[in-house]
């Protein structure tokens, strides 16, 4: 058996805390290793998916969608360290949620479509609103205003 103490900071007071547990064996810790996390997926991975593979296809979506998710919280920690005039970069931060928003509603149609006719339109929507947010992404990214 082995304790640890454990102390970490909550709010503006210490906390402290004991945890007791065995200690695992070499040949323990396998099992209780947890599973890896799938690579993010990329456009091209899911852009030839079939009616067949809606799933698939509306999982590798929601990935894209976390991703560029990952991009704004990137691009909004960006902007709270700027010091000059951020009017322009704000405009053009609105672009973006605009279309990180397009491309939630249209992941939601593909994932309702009920025929292989809609689902195709609708997979051809996640297209154009996936490239459409990557470009704003992209501007965002290369605006010259700094911090």
């Amino acid at each position: 058996m082995i304790s640890i103490l454990r102390v970490g900071l909550l709010g503006m007071g210490m906390v402290a805390s004991i945890v007791s547990g065995q200690v695992a064996s070499a040949a323990d810790t396998t099992a209780n290793v947890a599973p890896t996390e799938a690579p993010i997926t990329h456009w091209s991975d899911i852009k030839g998916d079939t009616y067949e593979q809606r799933a698939h296809f509306v999982e590798g979506a929601r990935r894209l969608l976390a991703r560029l998710d990952a991009d704004i919280a990137s691009l909004n920690a960006k902007r709270s360290t700027m010091i000059t005039d951020t009017s322009e970069w704000d405009f053009s931060m609105k672009d973006v949620n605009s279309c990180r928003e397009l491309l939630r509603d249209r992941i939601g149609q593909v994932d309702q479509a009920t025929t292989p006719e809609t689902w195709a339109h609708a997979r051809d929507q996640v297209d154009l609103a996936w490239h459409g947010a990557g470009l704003a992404v992209d501007k965002m990214k290369s605006t010259v205003t700094s911090g």
